[in-house]
């Protein structure tokens, strides 16, 4: 799902304060990141391919993975047995990737979902009117969308009713889908759930709100509210739904079949619920994630590098005509773009720079006019 300028970053705090007034928060970008994979590997699904490199996004599903690197294109692995890792020839531009049980979906920056693998209940059908779409989210034997109207589209299995979407839905913002059961997150931060309820999984807590992220296991669904904190509920045989005390700071959930897998904003990863994989077992050391997936029984994690302001004199000073910074490590992949902000809450995008390799000096000409202004870099 997308997320606004105000919402929380995956973002390492740099421990520098410019003329006790100017921040500087780095962000971890794809460029030169590592896929690192755990748990069960029946079918190579952790044996990530060799040269996969600047990976920006991963999905999982049953027994096989997918990646999604910074050009656009997308690298699947593991068991094929229904065509899922079969990447269709022609697929570019991709910006989202989503794995069901046997299929999976890629969603092109033209707004255009593409899907392949598993076609047994018309999962991979996707509805030939579908446009504009900016989310993409796949089950056990369906798929979800959501259009940039805030309206959500299913197709696929609806022997639960996981493709009836409630009436009136409407405003949503974020998509998440189960093995029977699906998720919508609205603007105003509620979660509306529908499909199969054998474990009260689409029973949403009463006076859930503040939402910011969603996400559903088999059996279990799990919501990440706006403070950081964490509210799963449905399926707990295994402990899923039992998650760590004391979680302040989650940004990012993910559901595996029986696990639950919790990326926090400091880029740790906490993981809970069923391990007789390992998939629970965090590998030691694994830091500076940006993004994780959780699959049937294994995990994925992307493991980059940060981008980071030149802390010399020289390029970090108050000037009579602005604040004068500069970034290294910028490339010429994607463009690096700094935010600034007053307050640590609302980020205001204040630079692009092309796409040319080097350094990035900027002068913040609108510095003069605040008495403390924080900086932050993405790429």
């Amino acid at each position: 799902m997308n997320h606004p300028e105000n919402n929380s970053w995956n973002r390492f705090v740099l421990p520098v304060i410019v003329f006790l007034s100017f921040n500087l928060i780095s962000e971890p970008r794809g460029l030169g990141s590592t896929v690192v994979t755990w748990g069960y590997d029946c079918a190579g699904q952790i044996e990530t391919p060799t040269g996969l490199t600047n990976a920006v996004a991963v999905a999982a599903g049953a027994y096989h993975s997918l990646a999604l690197p910074g050009n656009g294109t997308v690298v699947a692995w593991g068991d094929n047995t229904y065509g899922q890792t079969n990447v269709p020839a022609n697929l570019t531009n991709a910006t989202a990737i989503a794995a069901g049980w046997y299929h999976d979906l890629a969603l092109r920056s033209s707004g255009v979902v593409v899907a392949w693998g598993d076609n047994s209940f018309g999962q991979t059908n996707v509805p030939s009117s579908l446009t504009n779409v900016s989310a993409i989210a796949a089950g056990w034997l369906h798929s979800l969308a959501l259009s940039s109207n805030g309206v959500v589209v299913a197709w696929g299995d609806n022997g639960w009713g996981q493709t009836n979407m409630p009436s009136g839905l409407a405003n949503v913002v974020g998509i998440a889908a189960g093995e029977l059961h699906s998720l919508a997150l609205r603007n105003d931060g509620t979660v509306v759930a529908w499909g199969d309820n054998t474990y009260g999984q689409t029973n949403v807590p009463a006076g859930l709100t503040g939402v910011a992220a969603i996400a559903c296991g088999w059996f279990h669904s799990l919501a990440v509210k706006s403070n950081g904190t964490v509210v799963v509920w449905g399926d707990n045989t295994y402990g899923q739904t039992n998650s760590p005390t004391g979680l302040t700071n989650a940004k990012i959930i993910a559901g595996g079949s029986t696990h639950s897998l919790l990326l926090e904003s400091n880029s740790t990863v906490v993981a809970w619920g069923n391990n007789y994989f390992g998939q629970t077992n965090v590998p030691m050391g694994l830091t500076q994630v940006i993004a994780t997936a959780a699959g049937g029984y294994h995990n994925l994690g992307i493991s980059a590098p940060l981008l980071v302001f030149d802390l010399a004199s020289t390029n970090l000073q108050m000037t009579a005509a602005g604040f004068q910074l500069r970034l290294d490590g910028a490339s010429g992949v994607t463009p690096v773009v700094i935010c600034a902000s007053t307050n640590l809450t609302d980020w205001t995008p204040i630079f692009t720079n092309p796409l040319a390799t080097g350094p990035v000096p900027f002068l913040d000409s609108s510095a003069t006019g605040f008495s403390r202004r924080f900086y932050r870099a993405r790429q």
